[in-house]
């Protein structure tokens, strides 16, 4: 008998929206390889690493 999993361990394809956990359209966008549903996702996901991104220049110029 072998003693291997039925299943391989690797990740599997995105199944819902990195931001909001919703289902893909037709259309599904992507940003730093995050896989996100919408136009508003895309955008919303931007808005946060453009506020992570001065969070952290703050934190470094103090």
């Amino acid at each position: 008998m072998c003693d291997k999993p039925e299943h391989s361990e690797r990740p599997s394809a995105a199944k819902s929206c990195a931001v909001c956990s919703g289902k893909f359209g037709l259309i599904r966008y992507y940003s730093w390889r995050a896989p996100l549903c919408s136009r508003k996702c895309l955008d919303r996901f931007r808005a946060r690493r453009e506020r992570d991104r001065r969070w952290l220049f703050r934190s470094q110029a103090a």
